[in-house]
């Protein structure tokens, strides 16, 4: 385990009641991302929760901005939506999060917006319980596993991706099955790569064109709508769909396949975000891979 898990794992344990439930905690949408408070190196501001990351992150933004004369050790590839860079991985950072103080390393220098956004948190907080999620009524909490087995329930066929770890989910849009990411930091709706959008005939000439904001890299990208987007046992209307313009690539998970089997992993052709989970309680056994969705009463 990396540090982070052991420290979020403390954090997850001391707000588990004798039922296995922590409390509800409240968070913030901003602009579909998940964010809660939290205070690094001395000075307030806000993480963000996603499950779409490998690692955990601190925006160089938020650094630059603070003047903060913080330690790095080494450096990393990070591969982002449109491209890889190398950056400066962080050490011994001073946060305090959901009242529980540590240091913190390991975390990558990203350009996450406004110097607000402090942290990026992945697959190590997601780990350890299943994770509820009410986008609706902005607010999470998290179960262990002997309270809930999340496969009994599974509604939408979910995986975790070999070779990454992260929660894969199988979807329908234009009479095709795919698999996509499931990604809590994606702004969007559903993304996809060109060739899939141009074999389901889901690209036209008056698709508006967006520019599109990666960790790394800036990309120009054009925007349409699903008609119909079956997501588990929910059929969604007028869903956003973002795909690259001509001459542009986004990321995908490679299918992972190993030289001793001729056995392949799940070929992921894009990803779904916050304009699809918005409406649902997403209930995520993020580790062993399985999901149920349904739509909770607005408090």
């Amino acid at each position: 385990m990396t540090r982070l898990t052991f420290f979020l794992l403390a954090i997850l344990i001391s707000g588990i009641t004798h039922a296995g439930v922590t409390p509800w905690i409240p968070f913030e949408l901003d602009n579909g991302h998940i964010k809660v408070p939290v205070t690094v190196a001395g000075v307030d501001s806000m993480a963000i929760l996603d499950t779409g990351a490998q690692g955990n992150a601190i925006n160089q933004n938020f650094i630059d901005h603070h003047k903060l004369d913080l330690a790095h050790h080494g450096n990393v590839k990070i591969q982002g939506v449109h491209d890889t860079e190398r950056r400066k991985l962080y050490a011994n950072v001073d946060v305090d999060l959901f009242g529980i103080k540590t240091k913190l390393s390991k975390l990558a220098g990203l350009r996450m917006g406004h110097p607000q956004n402090s942290l990026l948190i992945g697959s190590g907080f997601f780990n350890q319980f299943v994770v509820q999620i009410d986008y609706p009524n902005n607010r999470m909490r998290m179960v262990t596993r002997d309270v809930i087995n999340v496969a009994e329930h599974e509604n939408i066929k979910t995986q975790t991706h070999k070779g990454s770890g992260l929660p894969i989910v199988q979807v329908e849009m234009a009479g095709k099955k795919v698999w996509l990411l499931l990604d809590t930091g994606s702004t969007s709706g559903v993304l996809i790569g060109r060739r899939l959008a141009e074999g389901l005939d889901l690209i036209h000439p008056e698709d508006e064109q967006i520019t599109s904001q990666g960790v790394n890299a800036l990309s120009e990208m054009r925007m349409t709508q699903l008609e119909e987007f079956t997501f588990g046992p929910f059929v969604l209307s007028n869903v956003n769909l973002v795909y690259p313009e001509k001459g542009h690539k986004v990321f995908h998970l490679e299918q992972y396949e190993h030289t001793s089997s001729r056995i392949k992993g799940r070929k992921v052709r894009g990803i779904v975000g916050y304009d699809v989970l918005k409406h649902f309680l997403v209930t995520l056994d993020y580790a062993r891979g399985h999901m149920h969705l349904s739509v909770p009463e607005k408090l």
